[in-house]
């Protein structure tokens, strides 16, 4: 597969899971090998649909921009923009009905049109100082 075509995969991927919400594109366009690296090992498809369903149940609106795709041979990277707010549970925190933006870089391993490894770097700490979980740098907690 060309690099275009590569690059186009990564760019529907995003717009079908984040702005459609539509986990069944992750059978689509992953292989059934696939090994994610997120905060932790995500061991294949399924592991990815449940992960992604907690975000969704997390976070009600979820709006995703790419601004930058970088492709070489069987690698792409991305880097995105996410708006989010926050109206459900969240790894044990109560919903805060905040809005957060963040922002990720994604780097996806495509063999045969499909991807078979994903590293991703989410600015977690950002989330959380936004929903108010932990403070800002120069804030104090009281």
């Amino acid at each position: 597969m060309s690099t275009e075509y590569n690059k186009q995969v990564v760019l529907r991927w995003k717009d079908e899971i984040w702005n459609k919400r539509n986990l069944n594109i992750v059978d689509e366009l992953y292989a059934p090998d696939y090994r994610g690296h997120m905060n932790g090992p995500i061991p294949g498809r399924e592991a990815l649909k449940q992960l992604l369903a907690a975000y969704f149940a997390a976070f009600g609106d979820i709006h995703l921009t790419s601004q930058f795709l970088i492709a070489e041979g069987e690698m792409v990277a991305v880097y995105d923009t996410i708006r989010l707010k926050h109206t459900g549970a969240f790894q044990g925190i109560p919903p805060t009905g905040k809005e957060a933006a963040i922002t990720s870089t994604d780097i996806y391993r495509i063999v045969d049109g499909k991807i078979v490894e994903q590293w991703t770097e989410g600015n977690m700490l950002s989330l959380l100082q936004q929903l108010g979980v932990i403070p800002a740098k120069g804030q104090l907690r009281e």
